[in-house]
């Protein structure tokens, strides 16, 4: 597992296509977010200059399998908090790699001083749930109809893990 680098750019945008077509737990839907590897490149380039953004993945056989992402917020009033993105491809869950992402983003965020960690997740998605239950994180309140997925109103949970 490591921080990616602006020369990782590809590898990001390939796994979050991958990860795009796998799952209906994510925002995007297959092909919707057409993030191109320069869009990559700058995030992360952006990122490794920001005290509170860093994007982390995990490799398998050269290939980028998984990825937790840490945005920061901009505003002073929201520097102490960062939004979660995390996905590990479907052939490779329950391998440990999410957990591990995770531990890592948490130390990382201890390091660096972050107070809040939030994200949001659908409410059924109870494999996820249960990942960030294990590393602390608590459902602070539904966002009711919050997404549309295959024509169907979606509430999500948003949860969240205080640090300090």
């Amino acid at each position: 597992m490591r921080v990616l680098q602006p020369e990782d750019a590809h590898m990001y945008v390939t796994l979050l296509d991958q990860l795009e077509r796998e799952s209906e737990f994510l925002l995007f839907e297959p092909g919707e977010r057409n993030m191109t590897e320069e869009q990559a490149r700058s995030m992360i380039q952006a990122f490794s200059q920001q005290e509170n953004s860093a994007v982390w993945g995990e490799e398998r056989n050269g290939e980028l399998v998984g990825h937790v992402t840490c945005i920061g917020g901009r505003a002073h009033r929201e520097r102490h908090a960062i939004k979660l993105i995390a996905g590990v491809q479907e052939a490779y869950q329950g391998q440990g790699i999410a957990g591990g992402l995770f531990e890592r983003a948490i130390e990382w965020a201890r390091d660096s001083s972050i107070v809040r960690m939030e994200l949001t997740v659908m409410v059924h998605n109870e494999r996820a749930i249960q990942l960030y239950k294990k590393y602390g994180f608590e459902v602070e309140g539904v966002k009711r109809k919050s997404l549309k997925v295959s024509g169907d109103w979606v509430d999500e949970y948003v949860m969240s893990l205080i640090l300090s």
